[in-house]
Parts: structure tokens; sequence; C-alpha cells
């Protein structure tokens, strides 16, 4: 039996989307440190694969306690009718990302900035953006953390 691709998408869409599932789990096996690196790239592969050939319907990817208890979980569900979703074309956008600097960066003398910034921060800028989105719509959605140390991620849109 053959099978072949219609005509509104072809294996290189698959790879496109299939990328962010693999972002996406890669992140998340880095983040619990659950999964190993080679264990990471080999189910990628293998899950890549099962894409290509159109045979994934969908993933779960589930975070189970100790005990056996589901206590997060992901689905990625495969559709070959998503031509009305919105998949933006980034042709000609730029993508920029702006760094705001602790307090503790700035009780650091000008020489010991610029030493760091010597070693970690070569060809970096300055930007007058403000930090403020205006009228953007913005939710929190995601949130790191490790003990005390955390991060939280609020999107902006328009």
């Amino acid at each position: 039996m053959t099978t072949t691709l219609t005509q509104t998408f072809n294996r290189d869409d698959i790879r496109r989307v299939y990328a962010s599932f693999a972002a996406d789990y890669r992140m998340v096996a880095e983040w619990t440190n659950l999964h190993s690196t080679p264990f990471v790239d080999t189910t990628i592969d293998q899950i890549g694969a099962l894409a290509e050939a159109e045979y994934l319907r969908e993933v779960h990817l589930q975070l189970k306690s100790s005990r056996g208890a589901i206590r997060q979980a992901a689905v990625y569900r495969v559709s070959t009718n998503a031509s009305g979703w919105s998949s933006d074309s980034y042709e000609g956008d730029g993508l920029h990302i702006i760094v705001y600097f602790s307090d503790k960066w700035w009780e650091l003398s000008n020489e010991q900035r610029e030493a760091f910034a010597n070693v970690h921060m070569r060809g970096w800028g300055t930007t007058n953006f403000n930090g403020n989105y205006g009228i953007m719509s913005s939710s929190s959605d995601r949130r790191y953390a490790s003990r005390d140390y955390g991060m939280e991620r609020t999107r902006y849109s328009a």
C-alpha cells in the first residue's frame, strides 16, 4: 500500500509543525530532568517518523507522581485540516530579545559589569523600549520554578 500526501500539506509542513511539539517535549524533559537528552533525541526521531508517515494521531505528554497519579498532561492532536488555524507568517518580521537587569546587576561596579559583559554579552546593544506593551492583551500562562527561583511567562498579543 502506498500513501500519498495531500496537495494541502507536505513533509516540510509536517516537520515544521512537529518541531513545535519536539521543542515543548525537550523543554519539559530538561526542566523536569526526567528524560535524558539521548532518550529525548531518540524519542523525537521515533515519533517524528510516525508523523512524517502520517501514522500519528495524537501524543500525550504526562507528568506522573511517584505513585502513578497524573499530575499534569498535555495532548497534541494531529489535524490534516488545519488550514483555518492561525499560522502567522513572519516573513520580514524580526525577533528581538530584550533583557532587563536586576538590582544585583546594578550593584556591581562599572568595571565588574563590563568584565561580565565582555565574556557573556558580546554583540549586545541597547534599546529604548520601556517594557510597556500598552493596550495589547496579556495572559500569564506558564510558570517555571526550581525551589525559590522562578520565571513566569506572560504573553502579549494585539
